[in-house]
């Protein structure tokens, strides 16, 4: 995919993704808090009762220390060990109470505690303890517990809690993300359209369902604004267009009776000459209302482009010279287009002489041609954004081309003739204005 493509089905760029993104993050939080809610009251409590019973223990051992003397103590120490389930290590000088190898020198006193693995030669395993130390005027005593379950379970269950937490948000993120793509080509779907309509493609409509969702919906009342908005632009031609048919023929009856007078009076020659522009206007007029709208019969043929270039040039010189301007012939191999001969010569010269007159005196005027296109590019002040998406309408005219002849019909003919051979045209204005046509 090219990068037009990438930069219309990034949903990163898309408000869908950044939804997805903090429901995402919603989702994690959530999630997360459920995770510790669970622990807490599940694997933590359990823990907490473990440290509450050496706590206890740690309590009974205290008071036995403080009531018995020190041989009575280890005395008890002994009778508790075997009766309960706490294991209780000591050292002292009347016995000896060491069922470890060894005792680690970090044993914390309680209530704080730590874990750490022994041994099981009875079991042939290795069980964790639960350990903490209870000092006494006797010496130290170390309570244990096995909790090697507890232990297991606690890592048992951070892993897959780890593991649902990385699975859930991931796929979140992917269903999210997929979500987000779906909703975002159709809303490029929806801007391609406009773009059209935009263009100047009135026909172009949306395709949609008749009983689907809101872009649905919203596709429908878009294509019924279309219809509405080419009807009445069908009108508006139409009544300028039979306007221009109704007059056309007064003002031919006018132009011949002028010409009729013209030997006598020589002083009428400036008003056949604006006749003659506003009966060319209205031929103009009906001409692209007959190729727009597929009216205009084409006599197909091989036409050598190169051929036509060169003709358009011949004439068009003197006009270039008088505004000092130099027109150039770059051709690097000819284009062989199949088409109404009259009218790509028409294209082309519409061109060429748009060129000479908005260019501006001293202007270079380059017409270059290939295999697959035809451009005339000029040196001239250029056009602004705004205007060049626009020069190709009926009519339009923008501020500096008010101050030259004309009507505004020549590139609206040129897109014309262009859509009717299926040519593509595009303008474009960088240190000078640019127009080309190519068939792809």
């Amino acid at each position: 995919m090219n990068e037009h493509g990438l930069r219309l089905f990034d949903p990163r760029k898309s408000s869908v993704w950044r939804l997805t993104l903090a429901f995402a993050a919603i989702t994690a939080v959530t999630l997360l808090l459920a995770i510790i809610l669970i622990y807490q009251l599940l694997l933590g409590e359990q823990s907490r009762q473990v440290e509450r019973r050496l706590d206890a223990e740690k309590t009974r051992i205290e008071a036995l220390a403080s009531e018995f003397d020190k041989g009575s103590f280890f005395q008890q120490l002994d009778v508790f060990r075997n009766e309960g389930e706490i294991l209780i290590f000591w050292q002292s000088e009347y016995e000896q109470s060491q069922q470890l190898s060894f005792l680690p020198d970090n044993i914390p006193a309680l209530p704080q505690t730590i874990v750490f693995p022994v041994l099981d030669t009875g079991r042939g395993q290795i069980r964790l303890l639960t350990t903490g130390k209870v000092k006494t005027h006797h010496g130290d005593i170390v309570l244990a517990t096995a909790t090697e379950h507890l232990q297991r379970l606690i890592v048992d269950f951070k892993s897959i809690a780890s593991w649902t937490f990385i699975i859930a948000i991931v796929l979140t993120g992917l269903f999210g993300y997929l979500f987000s793509r779906r909703h975002l080509r159709r809303v490029n779907y929806f801007n391609e359209t406009a773009e059209q309509v935009q263009n100047g493609d009135l026909s172009a409509r949306l395709s949609h369902k008749s009983k689907g969702d809101e872009f649905d919906r919203l596709a429908a009342h878009i294509n019924t604004m279309l219809d509405a908005v080419e009807e009445n632009f069908a009108l508006v031609q139409g009544i300028t267009d039979n306007i221009a048919h109704d007059l056309k023929t007064p003002l031919t009856r006018l132009k011949l009776n002028i010409e009729k007078r013209l030997e006598d009076q020589p002083q009428m020659g400036y008003e056949l000459e604006q006749l003659n522009n506003i009966i060319n206007t209205f031929d103009a007029m009906l001409k692209l209302t007959r190729l727009e709208h597929g009216q205009f019969p084409l006599k197909l043929e091989t036409i050598d482009s190169s051929q036509l270039t060169h003709d358009v040039c011949e004439i068009l010189q003197p006009s270039a010279e008088q505004n000092d301007q130099i027109i150039c012939v770059n051709i690097t191999s000819p284009w062989q287009l199949n088409g109404d001969k009259n009218l790509i010569f028409q294209a082309i010269f519409n061109l060429v002489e748009n060129a000479i007159k908005y260019a501006g005196k001293g202007a270079t005027i380059t017409l270059a041609l290939d295999e697959k296109s035809l451009s005339v590019t000029d040196n001239g002040k250029g056009v602004n954004e705004q205007d060049l998406k626009q020069l190709t309408k009926r009519f339009y005219r923008s501020d500096p081309a008010r101050q030259h002849e004309g009507f505004g019909l020549g590139l609206a003919t040129v897109k014309a003739i262009c859509n009717r051979h299926k040519l593509n045209l595009s303008l474009s204005s960088d240190n000078g204005f640019c127009v080309k046509i190519t068939n792809d």
